[in-house]
């Protein structure tokens, strides 16, 4: 019985490739009691699928998993080599190519190479400033520097972001990127507990994108920043009268009352 809405040939395709990347998962959960002839094997089951169904989406799902096989196994250089021909085969595609910028970033990072990775990470950001990797890669480098313990590199790092995010917000003005951008920019105030300038940030969402998205959660959010954090209960309150008058039956009015209680 065929998937909904794809073709019997779509369904046998995906039936193929699901069997095909069971076997590469499983290699995958344990990468050091693979032995090499079925690392190979399974490389070339995926290669021979990918260039079977050249047409399909999932061929590129397949060349990704070839790299992250050859990752898995420390073989690096043959990662890489395998991404950097995906750039160059998709060349057109940013998704793609930001992804396979991400995942060589990410074999130099498990090597232990962080200079190297970041180089990566970088250019994802400078060339492919408009995919989900570039957005999300900015706090991806902030994030890495926080694990590592190395607070005054995670600040300056969110400092970039916030610059990032600030310019792309204002290159497209009023675009779903821009909502999304002034959201991450409170995302990195936040995590230095700057919490003026992230109430600050979330205020510029409620005046540019009212009317255009639900701004609901953000009020909420609004409201709890100047309860918990900035002890500013007037503020508080009159961010929950906003909230009544733009959105009188909002389900988020009950939880800012209790809050404003407390």
């Amino acid at each position: 019985m065929a998937i909904c809405g794809c073709s019997p040939d779509q369904y046998s395709v995906e039936r193929e490739y699901w069997k095909i990347k069971k076997q590469s998962e499983s290699i995958l959960r344990n990468p050091a009691a693979t032995p090499p002839n079925e690392l190979e094997r399974a490389v070339t089951q995926l290669q021979s699928f990918a260039q079977k169904n050249s047409k399909n989406v999932l061929a590129v799902d397949a060349e990704f998993a070839v790299a992250r096989l050859y990752a898995a196994k420390d073989e690096f250089e043959k990662a890489r080599k395998q991404l950097k021909g995906l750039m160059a085969k998709y060349n057109k595609s940013d998704v793609i190519s930001s992804e396979a910028l991400f995942l060589i970033g990410n074999t130099y990072q498990i090597q232990g190479k962080w200079e190297s990775a970041l180089q990566e990470y970088k250019k994802i950001i400078a060339d492919y400033p408009l995919t989900t990797r570039g957005l999300e890669t900015p706090i991806y480098i902030a994030q890495y520097y926080k694990v590592k313990f190395q607070p005054d590199k995670m600040v300056e790092a969110l400092g970039e972001a916030i610059g990032h995010y600030r310019a792309l917000a204002e290159k497209y003005p009023g675009s779903p990127l821009a909502f999304k951008a002034y959201t991450m920019i409170s995302s990195c105030y936040s995590a230095t507990k700057d919490w003026e300038n992230t109430v600050s940030a979330l205020n510029i969402i409620t005046e540019q994108f009212k009317g255009k998205v639900s701004l609901e959660a953000v009020f909420l959010d609004m409201i709890a920043i100047y309860k918990k954090e900035l002890k500013d209960n007037a503020k508080a309150q009159e961010t929950l009268d906003r909230l009544i008058k733009e959105y009188p039956n909002s389900k988020f009015i009950s939880s800012a009352k209790a809050l404003l209680k407390k």
